[in-house]
């Protein structure tokens, strides 16, 4: 897998030398980051692709109860991204309004660590 980099707003950089394209594991990490961050609704083409996270929180308050429901969605919304073959380590945590979720992304060309918070 090859990925165009981006910038910190997710806009597309211009490609001066193949040396800065995304591969490997870390193309498939920015795929992952990238469809974390696609909320379902938001893309005109297809409204029904996307992260339901938002919709997650508009059904239940944010409880450590429901903490666990919405990791387990995040790991397997993650799984279907392509290029990932596993996803291990995973953490989470309930800080006040804040919803906190890592893990470690394997693929075929290594490993890499996701962030995500909302």
């Amino acid at each position: 897998m090859i990925l165009r980099p981006t910038d910190d707003t997710g806009d597309i950089l211009p490609v001066l030398s193949s040396s800065v394209l995304l591969t490997g594991a870390r193309a498939v990490a920015r795929l992952v980051e990238d469809r974390l961050n696609l909320y379902a609704g938001e893309w005109w083409e297809n409204p029904a692709w996307g992260n339901r996270m938002i919709e997650m929180l508009r059904e239940n308050r944010l409880t450590e109860a429901d903490a666990q429901a919405m990791a387990t969605y995040l790991t397997s919304y993650i799984r279907k991204t392509d290029g990932v073959e596993d996803v291990r380590e995973v953490r989470f945590a309930v800080e006040g309004r804040r919803f906190s979720y890592s893990c470690l992304v394997l693929t075929e060309d290594g490993s890499a660590g996701i962030q995500y918070s909302l």
